[in-house]
């Protein structure tokens, strides 16, 4: 019996110190409206987006079809990536969106808002300010420091060389 209270209590202070430091893994199917745990959870491990989970902060492996949320670390892997403040790591999806990105980003439509520093491979990049490297048919940046490859390269600053297959500036 004592070692049952004692297996009992180690139970109990291992959920409670899970709790605190984030949860290992999400599922959802519907966002906050249908997923395990809720959205201010913070996730830190596995996220499975079956289709679609929203954390406001999520560090690990993000897979499926469609995650979102606040600040984002680690691997995205979903046909659609949607961040509202802040993405660190890889992300590939059919459509990448946020408002800040450090990291690699492959899809067909990278559209971030504020500042990307790194990569994004697309169809479409969009960088409101890009500390890096955009590789795609159509290239827009307000701001650049770094190097665009594509068709179409647009930079808003007239701080950089902007031509039709590479752009520069730093």
């Amino acid at each position: 019996m004592k070692k049952f209270a004692h297996l009992a209590m180690a139970i109990v202070f291992g959920f409670a110190a899970a709790a605190r430091a984030g949860m290992p893994v999400q599922l959802g199917v519907a966002g906050d409206s249908f997923q395990l745990f809720s959205a201010e959870r913070e996730i830190t491990g596995l996220r499975l987006n079956l289709p679609f989970s929203e954390n406001d902060e999520m560090t690990g492996v993000d897979f499926g079809i469609a995650g979102g949320g606040g600040t984002i670390r680690g691997i995205r892997l979903n046909l659609f990536n949607f961040s509202s403040v802040h993405s660190e790591g890889f992300e590939v999806g059919l459509s990448n969106y946020g408002e800040t990105f450090s990291g690699v980003q492959f899809g067909l439509f990278n559209i971030v808002e504020g500042e990307v520093h790194g990569w994004q491979t697309a169809l479409l990049n969009n960088a409101g300010e890009l500390h890096g490297f955009q590789l795609g048919i159509v290239n827009r940046a307000g701001s650049l420091h770094g190097v665009q490859l594509g068709l179409i390269n647009v930079v808003k600053s007239s701080d950089a060389w902007v031509f039709p297959i590479v752009s520069w500036g730093f």
